[in-house]
């Protein structure tokens, strides 16, 4: 649900599940106890529910993004290592790597 369709009532519970100070999971006390928090009614459960796995989602995602890029900057660093080894290497034989 992208946030220019949400009502003025789903953004301001989306805003209210960020400041509610509960560590968010995808049980259903997770969900019952955030929509307390922020004043959810019943009908709205599933609207806080839907947030909420999206939040999860996104943190997943961007630890995943994180993890590739620590991975992508030590493959990186290796190939630099590997380079100026070569380098090393070859001028002791007179080569001139470049």
């Amino acid at each position: 649900m992208a946030w220019n369709n949400l009502t003025d009532r789903q953004k301001q519970l989306d805003k209210l599940i960020d400041g509610c100070d509960v560590k968010l999971d995808a049980t259903n006390s997770c969900v019952e106890k955030v929509a307390r928090t922020i004043g959810a009614t019943a009908n709205e459960l599933v609207f806080v529910r839907q947030r909420i796995e999206l939040r999860l989602r996104t943190a997943a995602l961007l630890d995943k993004t994180d993890s590739f890029i620590s991975s992508t900057e030590q493959t990186l660093d290796q190939f630099e290592r590997d380079d100026e080894e070569w380098r090393r290497r070859g001028k002791i034989f007179g080569f001139d790597f470049k």
